[in-house]
């Protein structure tokens, strides 16, 4: 793919440098997500209390849940600071925070070597890890879009598409792991390497953010002096309707990503419908086709709009969800992984143009961490315990949290106003 043909550079080596920076710390927090949520098996079996063995997932998942909700919080605070003082320095910070709080979850004693201390202080990292990450995503989809002038949902695919690819990664990591040292091993210890990897992305990402230039968008400005003292306050005041339909379209695109990395897997594998290793397979065909789409939802989104993907990936979701429950085949496992990745790739790369698009640059970062961060907190990230939990009374209901905000974000994407063609550089 050809970088540099409209971006504010310029320079095709400059504009590659911006989009690894944009690119290498939301991989980090993916590949994390992706860690804990489809090891769920691995971190139950080391922090939870032997037993019933769906408590101790619906445990690993809540959580895997409770770390969001520290994700807000850290969208305010770095979105507050991102919109006064610039977009790079937050994001020196988000990585930093964000590794090593993922690395140090390999290093943590068992459940069996400090009893619910363990448990506690997995919960501490996830709550430091979501504050970090709170403000991770925010940062990096605005240096991708401010330093371009045309073809956002283009730009905006090369952030979106490491959700895809810390997915991929994970499966690897897994799926190598576990032919090299065996599933006992894996439990064990070598969940702890997959981990631990996390130091590895933190240098690698550290290394290439440090010589990031600001956006352009940003100093321009800062050199008319339309920045703000409180951001944040003034997006609850004033743009608190793009907020709410923002907050809504992304907790919905998240609940089809979670739907396939996480709850579909966990079920089909509690059901033993799949081994440990055809849901690792299955996961990894989700994320490449997932990749691809992406790929093409940005481009598409350039021309025919932002609004119509979310119709589209609404629809193609609302099809897969029942079922998939009610026909539980190998087959079927895999039809549908397809399909899911088909469904979060079309609406991804539109879904990060146009929630930073609706928003001016004052309060952008502000504008876009919080809608995104309200909407996987609160939406997309409780939807694995949620349909768990709802699966354990029957499992007619399991796809019915899914269903209600695919519904919603056709709801939502109707009443937004289409950004394809906003100006970027309006400041207030």
């Amino acid at each position: 793919m050809k970088m540099g043909s409209d971006v504010v550079t310029g320079s095709a080596s400059i504009t590659r440098h911006i989009i690894l920076s944009a690119m290498i710390g939301t991989l980090l927090e993916w590949y994390d997500i992706f860690l804990f949520s489809t090891g769920a098996f691995y971190i139950a079996a080391n922090f939870m209390p032997k037993g019933n063995p769906v408590a101790a997932i619906a445990s690993t998942l809540l959580v895997f849940a409770i770390g969001f909700l520290f994700r807000p919080l850290g969208a305010f605070v770095f979105g507050h600071y991102g919109d006064r003082i610039g977009r790079k320095r937050m994001l020196m910070y988000t990585i930093v925070i964000s590794g090593v709080s993922s690395g140090l979850v390999g290093l943590l004693p068992t459940y069996a070597q400090i009893g619910a201390w363990a448990i506690v202080l997995l919960v501490i990292l996830r709550l430091v890890l979501g504050f970090g990450l709170g403000g991770e995503w925010g940062g990096a989809m605005l240096v991708a879009l401010e330093h371009g002038q045309r073809r956002r949902g283009y730009w905006s695919a090369f952030v979106q598409s490491t959700v895809g690819l810390g997915l991929v990664l994970g499966s690897i990591v897994f799926l190598v792991l576990g032919a090299l040292i065996g599933q006992s091993a894996m439990t064990a210890w070598g969940w702890r390497i997959a981990f631990l990897i996390s130091f590895l992305l933190l240098a690698i990402g550290f290394y290439i953010r440090y010589t990031l230039p600001e956006t352009p968008v940003f100093e321009a400005a800062k050199r008319e002096k339309t920045l703000l003292n409180v951001p944040a306050g003034m997006v609850f005041r004033k743009y608190w309707k793009e907020l709410l339909l923002s907050t809504l379209i992304a907790g919905a695109v998240g609940t089809i990503w979670f739907t396939g990395s996480t709850t579909l897997p966990t079920i089909y594998r509690l059901f033993k419908v799949i081994s440990p290793e055809l849901q690792q397979i299955g996961i990894l065909v989700f994320g490449l086709i997932e990749i691809l789409f992406v790929f093409l939802g940005g481009p598409l989104s350039d021309r025919i709009g932002r609004r119509p993907t979310i119709y589209i990936s609404s629809i193609i979701f609302l099809v897969v969800l029942y079922p998939v429950i009610l026909y539980k085949s190998t087959i079927m496992f895999f039809v549908s992984m397809a399909l899911l990745g088909i469904a979060h790739g079309i609406a991804y790369a539109p879904e990060g143009a146009m929630i930073s698009e609706i928003f001016p640059t004052n309060v952008r970062y502000s504008g876009n961490s919080l809608a995104y961060q309200f909407g996987n907190a609160f939406i997309g990230g409780p939807q694995p315990y949620v349909s768990v939990d709802l699966g354990a009374i029957s499992y007619l209901l399991e796809p019915v949290y899914a269903v209600v905000f695919a519904v919603i974000a056709i709801a939502a994407a109707y009443k937004f106003r289409e950004t394809k063609d906003v100006d970027l550089t309006k400041v207030t």
